[in-house]
């Protein structure tokens, strides 16, 4: 495979640990403005951290998914060129909605909850919301993108892992469980895992010319 090849493929896998870590350095994954508050006037730092990480994680995610894309645009080009849009459209709503939430963060700093709540809960109810259901076309992305990896040789079971990661994931967002979230990541990571394997056990072995060989 080409360098570029290499380097999409690694984002792939690289973009689902970011996310992990993320999850695991913020202290509330909830859409609750009253979980938000408390967890952004008791814990700033680490807020602002995984942000940050998560933003990291959604650009790489991102590239990784243009690379996933164009591994199966040969077999099913529609769907592939489908998962591929879907799945960067929602990633960049997951970027806009981390940089509205580490707005909100930053504006709340030096108040009490009860102070935050109120501002965090008119912010979650405008455009961060828009934003945070749009995120969810990265999820339908990825789903679209692991059906036609079928195609390309991936196993069932690592295309049912990445829905289910996929799927999981979103719900762990969606209710508010950290927990739920990372293991989300972590069965979708196995099912990139899969997708990279196969694409890279596809490309063919390089032959020494026979005067090569007889040296």
């Amino acid at each position: 495979m080409s360098p570029l090849s290499r380097a999409g493929a690694a984002c792939l896998l690289v973009g689902p640990l970011a996310g992990i870590a993320s999850v695991l350095i913020e202290r509330s994954v909830s859409l609750q403005a009253a979980d938000l508050a408390a967890a952004y006037t008791a814990h700033p730092a680490a807020t602002h951290l995984g942000l940050a990480v998560n933003a990291v994680a959604s650009v790489l995610t991102a590239a990784g998914l243009i690379w996933f894309a164009w591994s199966t645009y040969p077999r099913l080009p529609r769907l592939a060129v489908a998962g591929g849009v879907l799945g960067v459209l929602g990633m960049f709503s997951v970027m806009v909605d981390d940089a509205v939430h580490l707005a909100g963060s930053l504006v709340t700093g030096g108040m009490t909850t009860a102070q935050a709540t109120p501002l965090l809960d008119r912010l979650t109810s405008g455009g961060v919301m828009a934003a945070g259901i749009l995120s969810e076309l990265a999820d339908l992305g990825v789903i679209l993108l692991a059906l036609a990896a079928l195609r390309i040789g991936v196993p069932r079971w690592g295309s049912a892992a990445l829905c289910i990661g996929t799927i999981a994931q979103g719900a762990g967002f969606a209710s508010g469980s950290r927990y739920l979230a990372v293991a989300g990541f972590a069965v979708a990571f196995v099912g990139f895992a899969t997708v990279v394997r196969t694409a890279f056990d596809r490309v063919p072995a390089v032959s020494l010319p026979l005067d090569v060989q007889r040296v």
